[in-house]
């Protein structure tokens, strides 16, 4: 993607542009978004955007797309499901994001920010399949915050070398789905580790108050 359009759409319609064209040019423009915010991260390497706001912006968008989606699911997702269906390239993505559901259920939202052909599509069945906001809302925008702030990275300090990085795009992927779901493992098995001594501390002061 050529930087100067990022500058173009600040310079033009400012940060609210951008986040905008976040939300909505996702869904319509053929730009992988991993391309799109590391233009934005070597946009603010080079001074051309503050980069804490520019992260910010760049976040808020994503989540605003992946919120979009999910609502769409919850009002219309049997109709956009069907018309997806249809197409051979979705249906097989929707079996794709229907597969990772299945073995990560809602901790799949948060995976799914990283698999470019069912980002999309994981907001848009949980929301068909009425998962409560709350939940989407964690896994979601926990997700889109990791994943946002890793591709934002990558172009603020390699943007200069994208076209390296999209020739081995899904190797670099691979590794940092791998890394991503160790991490997020790691956190949830300590969570559930001091639940369960809290459990046990809370059992043993109502064993001693008797």
């Amino acid at each position: 993607m050529d930087l100067e359009l990022v500058i173009n759409i600040i310079e033009d319609n400012g940060y609210i542009g951008l986040f905008l064209w976040l939300w909505f040019g996702v869904f319509v423009i053929p730009v992988p978004n991993e391309v799109i915010l590391m233009t934005v991260g070597l946009a603010s390497a080079k001074g051309t955007l503050n980069p804490i706001l520019a992260f910010l912006v760049t976040y808020m968008g994503i989540s605003a797309a992946f919120t979009s989606s999910y609502l769409l699911g919850r009002v219309i997702g049997r109709r956009l499901l069907r018309l997806l269906g249809k197409r051979k390239r979705f249906a097989n993505s929707i079996e794709s994001a229907m597969k990772l559901m299945e073995k990560y259920h809602a901790f799949s939202l948060s995976l799914s920010c990283f698999a470019p052909g069912v980002r999309y599509l994981v907001p848009l069945l949980y929301g068909f399949s009425r998962l409560p906001y709350k939940t989407f809302a964690v896994f979601a925008y926990s997700g889109a915050f990791v994943w946002v702030s890793i591709i934002f990275v990558l172009g603020y300090l390699f943007g200069d070398k994208m076209d390296i990085v999209i020739k081995y795009n899904q190797e670099i992927w691979l590794v940092i789905l791998a890394f991503a779901i160790i991490l997020i493992m790691f956190v949830l098995r300590r969570r559930k580790i001091k639940d369960a001594i809290r459990t046990e501390e809370v059992i043993l002061q109502e064993r001693q108050q008797k």
